[in-house]
């Protein structure tokens, strides 16, 4: 009974035009496992694969790379998150391991577009966090990555999907703090990143545990202990906002009025609120401080009054989920007009 079933799947496959595609056990460089670098056109020819069920990425002539390839491509991209191999990337101002017109998007703060903007947010602002670990005025919930390893990694075409167990320096704490970040990185032709969407895993619970060493620290409550950092942050900002946003680029008239405005007007900010609804926070121009001195006259309204466009409440839960952002190339297969 079983031998004539798989008799029947072997005339049906023959019948529909699929080819057996053998594989060997010997090792080959020439010979690829079907799994990392065939496509479906390779595996199913073109009398079973329509043209409506192909990826619309391919039809657009997006770069077809090999598995190996793409993933020497993240790593050329995690190896320049890393401190201090960031500092040297930030200095480039314009990085070329983006695209000019990528498209970025961090669920914890929001989307960056251009590689400017790409430059400073995903290099410079860890870089002059590090920079900054030894200035007694500076302070800062977050940390810098300065080692990483692959947990999972998949790719195929021109898109590559990975989650990365970072360890992170947060200068604030004794000991590195592990954080694990899942990436979707599309890259074009030249090998540059062109859209990417990146997800830090297990945030809410990282932040938890942060303040929880933070209480610790102090010696006090959680609650003494949310006070007593908000008063360092808002101290380091205003001395940013002091120091760097003067003449036309000013936001506060003294350090009083921005300590002021920072602690009693603008709320603190839960751990998504450092960009993402609700993002008028606190924690959202803490994050925005470490980009002012690259270029005082885009960010400086960042950690002003105004919020500068990011710091504001200007969407819902629902309008950030909605947003359709990305519109370099489809992300291979989706439901957004894919097939």
């Amino acid at each position: 009974m079983r031998q004539n079933r798989l008799l029947s799947i072997i005339l049906l496959l023959l019948a529909s035009g699929i080819a057996y595609i053998p594989y060997s056990s010997q090792p080959s460089q020439s010979r690829r496992s079907i799994a990392q670098d065939q496509t479906l056109d390779n595996v199913i020819p073109n009398s079973v694969l329509s043209s409506s069920l192909r990826p619309r990425a391919q039809e657009q002539g997006a770069a077809n790379f090999t598995f190996k390839e793409l993933y020497r491509m993240q790593k050329k991209f995690l190896d320049a998150f890393i401190y201090p191999a960031n500092q040297k990337e930030a200095k480039k101002i314009n990085s070329t391991i983006f695209s000019e017109d990528v498209q970025g998007r961090v669920d914890i703060t929001r989307t960056f577009s251009g590689r400017e903007l790409n430059t400073e947010y995903i290099f410079g602002l860890f870089s002059n966090l590090a920079a900054s670990s030894n200035d007694t005025n500076a302070f800062s919930l977050l940390g810098y990555a300065t080692s990483y390893k692959i947990l999972h990694f998949a790719a195929s075409q021109n898109i590559a999907s990975a989650s990365t167990i970072f360890q992170f320096t947060f200068p604030i704490l004794p000991t590195p703090v592990p954080l694990v970040i899942d990436t979707w990185n599309v890259f074009n032709a030249q090998g540059q990143i062109s859209m990417y969407d990146a997800t830090f895993k297990w945030w809410d619970w990282a932040v938890d545990s942060l303040f929880a060493s933070l209480s610790q620290k102090y010696n006090a409550t959680l609650l003494q202990t949310v006070q007593l950092a908000t008063q360092k942050i808002a101290g380091s900002i205003c001395d940013i906002a002091i120091k760097h946003c003067n003449g036309t680029n000013a936001q506060y008239e003294s350090m009083q009025q921005c300590e002021d405005f920072l602690t009693k007007k603008v709320a603190f900010g839960k751990s998504y609120q450092l960009g993402t609804p609700g993002r008028n926070t606190l924690l959202c121009r803490m994050v925005h401080q470490n980009m002012v001195p690259f270029r005082p006259t885009v960010h400086c309204p960042h950690i002003g009054p105004s919020g500068g466009g990011y710091c504001v409440d200007d969407k819902s839960y629902g309008d950030v989920v909605g947003d359709m952002y990305f519109s370099n190339m489809p992300f291979g297969y989706s439901d957004r007009g894919a097939l």
